[in-house]
């Protein structure tokens, strides 16, 4: 069975990987002259060719940012740089042999049925060599479309945007600190990227202002002593507690950093209704008042912007969007794959078109989850491969339209109505909810009796892809170990460079906080079951 894979980022190396060892024949086009996808950093902005820019590190620690089945090396930093991620992407792509099935400097241009697809379920690929600019056809039985969704940028418009005389760019553009030095910039959007470029550019910029509409919850790579805060708090003992109970856990452990309401950022949501936002050193700035926090833009003039609470800020430079971007499914030519404006498409679990049969194609990736993307896109590479090779079926198209629906409806009730939240996932209920369609979802109560310690790893400790590896398809013999040693590899990369690295315990307190919280979510547990 051929398979197109589209893209060589995070996604199209899981999917290649998953289809090698499913037996299928993967064939995988990458715009870029390397492999990695956003990671690849461009000096220069390409349109359609999305990029890191060059202080990009990981908000989320490698224990939770890597594949399931590959670790990151223990001498790596519990975050990574760009250069590392890219580092650790070659590693992966040598160890199982990846990069023999990537044609790079090729672009896909159009994706549409064969004639006798209902039969066949195949697909006509159109490719088109960027150095030649030579286009050709090409037949396939699958598709996994794996181009990311930071390829469409999103920048929103204003009634005088036309008269504004400084500079306007999307954050897609942005790169560096240079030629920013002593200027006023405008940055609109408080979000990841957002924040990074904010504090980046408050060391040169002679003032800078972060425009939000609804405020944030602000978060920092490390919590409680220095722990990366995705150890902390991705737990499958706190899905198993109310939401109000886990959204005031949550709310607690963020203001613990700073209190939101003090610099005015609080916003009205829980931190549980929208995608985490991590950046470190951002309060500190607004303390000292090299950043400074605005309301939401409501209009330009020729020299400035004025704001929603009746302010106007003049004499500014630059203004930078940094509001997010949509997948761009455009070279698909069926309009069942549409992304629409809101980021929103008729998927179901946000992979499969359930009017298209036979389900040959798969959407990967085109979700914002609340922890990492990287084993989630793997999970989703799984379960579509699975349903390639017949081995997994799809509900009928009435009841997949019917959950479609119904995600829809409660995505609405529990997150803020925000574009940026249309495809926002619990990260553990979503992953959860795939491992169910390929049976390789931790049964970490079945283990209470025949592996007690490992039962109580699932259920205490940080949820790593490895518990996902434990059974099912494309189980790992390494995983429970991987599981068990989750903590020392955290502990090993904070001491790398010391000869003896001290012991590193948790304070009588901690233990008491743990222990108290064990007992909780075990009666809760007792309780549902």
């Amino acid at each position: 069975m051929k398979v197109a894979v589209i893209g060589a980022g995070v996604g199209g190396l899981a999917a290649v990987k998953t289809c090698l060892e499913g037996g299928l024949s993967p064939e995988c086009f990458e715009k870029k002259d390397g492999l990695g996808g956003v990671w690849n950093y461009l000096p220069t902005p390409v349109e359609g060719q999305p990029s890191v820019i060059w202080s990009t590190v990981t908000n989320l620690s490698k224990e939770s940012y890597c594949y399931s089945d590959f670790p990151c090396p223990d001498n790596f930093p519990n975050f990574l740089h760009h250069t590392k991620v890219i580092e650790y992407l070659k590693l992966y792509a040598d160890e199982f042999g990846l990069e023999r099935c990537i044609r790079y400097r090729t672009e896909v241009t159009e994706i549409s049925q064969t004639e006798n697809f209902e039969t066949t379920g195949q697909w006509t690929v159109k490719i088109k060599d960027i150095d030649t600019g030579l286009e050709t056809l090409k037949v396939f039985d699958a598709v996994l479309v794996c181009n990311g969704n930071h390829s469409k940028p999103l920048t929103p418009h204003f009634e005088r945007s036309g008269e504004f005389e400084g500079r306007q760019m999307h954050s897609h553009a942005y790169r560096s600190t240079r030629g920013f030095e002593g200027q006023r910039v405008v940055v609109v959007g408080l979000a990841n990227t957002a924040g990074e470029i904010a504090v980046e550019l408050s060391h040169v910029c002679s003032q800078v202002y972060v425009s939000t509409r609804n405020g944030t919850w602000m978060m920092t790579r490390t919590i409680d002593g220095g722990l990366p805060f995705s150890y902390v708090l991705v737990r499958r003992c706190y899905t198993a507690l109310p939401h109000f109970v886990t959204r005031r856990i949550l709310a607690l452990k963020i203001n613990s950093i700073f209190d939101h309401s003090l610099y005015g950022v609080k916003p009205r949501h829980w931190p549980d209704q929208q995608q985490a936002f991590a950046c470190d050193g951002l309060h500190q700035l607004l303390a000292s008042g090299r950043i400074v926090v605005k309301p939401g833009v409501r209009d330009l003039t020729k020299t400035g912007v004025a704001f929603e609470d009746g302010t106007v800020e003049e004499n500014i430079d630059v203004i930078i969007y940094a509001t997010g971007y949509y997948m761009d499914t455009s070279f698909v030519k069926h309009p069942s794959y549409e992304i629409r404006d809101g980021n929103e498409a008729d998927l179901y679990k946000f992979v499969f078109a359930p009017d298209v049969k036979p389900h040959t194609m798969a959407i990967i990736g085109n979700i914002k989850p609340t922890n990492a993307a990287m084993p989630i896109i793997e999970l989703q590479c799984r379960w579509a491969v699975e349903v390639f090779k017949r081995r997994k079926s799809l509900p009928s198209e009435d009841q997949m339209k019917k959950a479609i629906c119904k995600r829809r409806q409660d995505m609405r009730t529990r997150y803020v109505n925000s574009p940026r939240n249309t495809t926002l996932v619990e990260y553990i209920d979503y992953m959860d909810e795939l491992a169910e369609e390929i049976d390789c979802k931790p049964n970490w109560i079945g283990l209470l009796v025949s592996d007690p310690r490992l039962a109580l790893s699932l259920f205490f400790g940080q949820c790593i892809p490895s518990q996902y590896r434990l059974c099912g398809p494309g189980a790992w013999p390494k995983a429970r170990e991987t599981i068990l040693t989750n903590k020392s590899r955290i502990v090993k990369a904070f001491q790398i460079h010391q000869k003896q690295p001290p012991d590193h315990d948790r304070s009588p307190l901690s233990w008491f906080l743990i222990a108290g919280l064990a007992l909780l979510t075990a009666y809760l547990v007792y309780c549902k079951f």
